[in-house]
C-alpha cells in the first residue's frame, strides 16, 4: 500500500494542476484591457459632445447620428476587432472556438434587439427614451460578458437598470438624459477595464 502512495500523491497533484490551468484558461480576459478605456472614453466624450451640440446648433436626432455617433460607433468596432483578435493571438486560443461562437452569437442577438428597438421607438416617435434603452441594452451587454470571464460585469448590469428606473421615475428630460447615461456607461467601462486588470495580475 505505501508503494502505492507516491504515485496517488503524484495523481493528485496532476489533478491538481489540470485544474488550476483550466481555471486560469476559463479566466482570461477576451479582450485586452486597454480597449475597455478607448470604449469608455469615446462613449462619454460623443455624449457630451452630443449634449453640447443638439443645445448651441440645435441638430435633429438624425444628423446628430451621422456626424457624432456613426463615427463613435465605428471606432468601437474596430477597438473591438484589433483588441479580440490580438489578445487570441497573444493567448494563441482560435477566434472560433465553441465557447466563443456561442459568445459571438450572444452579442449578435443582443445587437440585432438593440437595432429593433431603436426602429420601433422612431416609428412611434419616442425617441427621448432612446438613452434609457441604450442604458438597458447596455445591462444586457454586461449580463452576456458576465458568463465569459468578466463576471464582475453582474454589479453594473443591475446598477444600469436601477439608473434607468430611477431616471424614467424622475422624468429626466431627453437633452440630459444623453450626457448623464454616456458619462455612467462611459465611467462603468473604464471601472470594468481597472476591475479586469487587476484580476489578470491575481490569475498570474
Amino acid at each position: 500500500m505505501k508503494e502505492n502512495e507516491p504515485d496517488l500523491e503524484k495523481y493528485l497533484q496532476d489533478i491538481a494542476t489540470i485544474k488550476d490551468m483550466l481555471f486560469r484558461a476559463d479566466n482570461k480576459p477576451i479582450y485586452e484591457t486597454w480597449s475597455f478605456y478607448v470604449w469608455g472614453s469615446v462613449i462619454a466624450l460623443a455624449s457630451v459632445i452630443h449634449y453640447l451640440v443638439e443645445r448651441t446648433l440645435g441638430l435633429n436626432l438624425e444628423r446628430l447620428f451621422l456626424v457624432i455617433w456613426l463615427p463613435a460607433i465605428l471606432l468601437l468596432g474596430l477597438t473591438e476587432v484589433i483588441s479580440l483578435t490580438r489578445n487570441m493571438s497573444k493567448q494563441a486560443l482560435p477566434l472560433f472556438s465553441r465557447t466563443l461562437v456561442r459568445f459571438y452569437l450572444s452579442l449578435i442577438g443582443c445587437c440585432s434587439v438593440l437595432i429593433l428597438l431603436l426602429l420601433l421607438l422612431i416609428r412611434l416617435e419616442a425617441v427621448g427614451y432612446l438613452p434609457l434603452v441604450f442604458l438597458l441594452t447596455a445591462s444586457v451587454f454586461y449580463f452576456v460578458f458576465a458568463q465569459t470571464t468578466y463576471t464582475h460585469m453582474y454589479i453594473h448590469g443591475y446598477l444600469f437598470i436601477v439608473l434607468a428606473v430611477v431616471l424614467y421615475l424622475f422624468h429626466v428630460p431627453h437633452q440630459l438624459l444623453v450626457p448623464v447615461v454616456g458619462c455612467t456607461v462611459g465611467a462603468s467601462q473604464i471601472i470594468v477595464g481597472i476591475t479586469t486588470a487587476c484580476t489578470a495580475k491575481k490569475i498570474r
